[in-house]
């Protein structure tokens, strides 16, 4: 199976095998839809999708990002981040659910069914700006959002369940 490093990233194929022009034309938007295998070494490493849609939009959604090394705060982010300004267009994070529709969204990062043990890593991402909406089963985040709210989510998810006094503050960045 043939890897490619561009942009900073190895990556592959991830049902049939691609030889290096193919892999090269699919991550610059301009092939079919694929599933790639990549990673950053001693970064992170993931599973994407990426298709053009009939108006000529590159999308990709995010399958399974997951960080490596001893050091991890902040690899998520930068990770997020750095998919975002190689692909452009959207961005759809499936964290296990299903993708939004690019009708009703465009433009940026957009989460669909976090679960539980990543909720404030998403909360927090949609704090900074860095991912536009959060829709699922156990919270939606968008423009509508107040700042009570987040407030509301972030001390939900924030409780340990051993210790229901520890709470976490973040500051939202509305734009």
């Amino acid at each position: 199976m043939a890897q490619v490093q561009w942009k900073d990233i190895v990556w592959t194929g991830e049902d049939r095998e691609l030889g290096i022009k193919e892999l090269l034309t699919i991550l610059k938007g301009y092939g079919p839809m694929e599933v790639l295998h990549f990673e950053k070494p001693s970064h992170y490493r993931g599973k994407i999708g990426v298709w053009l849609d009939e108006k000529g939009v590159r999308h990709i959604t995010l399958y399974h990002l997951e960080v490596l090394g001893e050091r991890r705060q902040g690899v998520g982010r930068q990770a997020l981040q750095h998919l975002h300004n190689i692909f452009g267009g959207d961005v759809h994070v499936e964290d296990p659910g299903e993708t939004v529709s690019s009708e009703e969204k465009a433009g940026g990062i957009h989460v669909s069914q976090p679960n539980r043990e990543s909720a404030m890593f998403w909360i927090k991402m949609f704090t900074e700006n860095l991912v536009q909406t959060v829709e699922g089963d156990i919270m939606n985040l968008d423009d509508n959002t107040s700042p009570s709210d987040l407030d509301k989510l972030i001390y939900k998810f924030s409780i340990e369940p051993e210790d229901d006094q520890k709470t976490t503050s973040l500051k939202y960045n509305s734009s």
